[in-house]
């Protein structure tokens, strides 16, 4: 089940993709018709930049929270849905010290291991230490910016060297 992120980048089985893009990109892909026509499950951490932006009774999609990597692990080998979509939480992977950062490269290898049967996509906003980790062993990467540049600030080019009480609004008072 192909998922078109934009002309010629698909989401497929076989491969395990990541989005780095804006949430709204997100929930224009998750409002596709095809997502409807299959089952979907969408797995986050502590909270989510994109499942409020959603309709309530999006079709065919299951929603599940992860609070610590131990049930997102869990929850992916679980899995059995045609689509399942990851959205990053830099909370749940922050905590991670030491020897548990393995944990990071076995999220990464069941990813992976669903993405031969599943459509899988892991999504994040921005991508953290943690997420860059995951990045190294996904088959493709697909990073997506708002087009739209940022608003200008127009600062005056220099200021007088002097003003008038009058010219600075405090009047003429006596």
């Amino acid at each position: 089940m192909p998922l078109a992120l934009e002309p010629g980048v698909t989401v497929e089985p076989g491969r395990s993709t990541v989005l780095v893009a804006p949430p709204g990109f997100l929930v224009d892909l998750l409002m596709q018709p095809e997502v409807g026509r299959f089952t979907a499950l969408y797995l986050y951490g502590v909270s989510s930049r994109v499942l409020f932006r959603l309709p309530r009774h999006a079709p065919n999609l299951q929603v599940q929270s992860c609070m610590t990597v131990h049930q997102l692990l869990s929850s992916l080998r679980e899995a059995y849905q045609t689509i399942v979509i990851v959205e990053y939480d830099d909370g749940v992977f922050s905590s991670l010290e030491g020897g548990d950062r393995d944990v990071i490269f076995a999220v990464s290898r069941q990813l992976r291991e669903l993405a031969q049967s599943s459509t899988v996509l892991l999504y994040a906003p921005r991508a953290d230490r943690g997420l860059r980790a995951l990045l190294r062993t996904a088959d493709q990467v697909v990073w997506r910016y708002d087009e739209r540049p940022p608003a200008a600030v127009i600062r005056p080019r220099s200021r007088p060297a002097q003003r008038t009480l009058a010219e600075a609004g405090w009047g003429a008072s006596s």
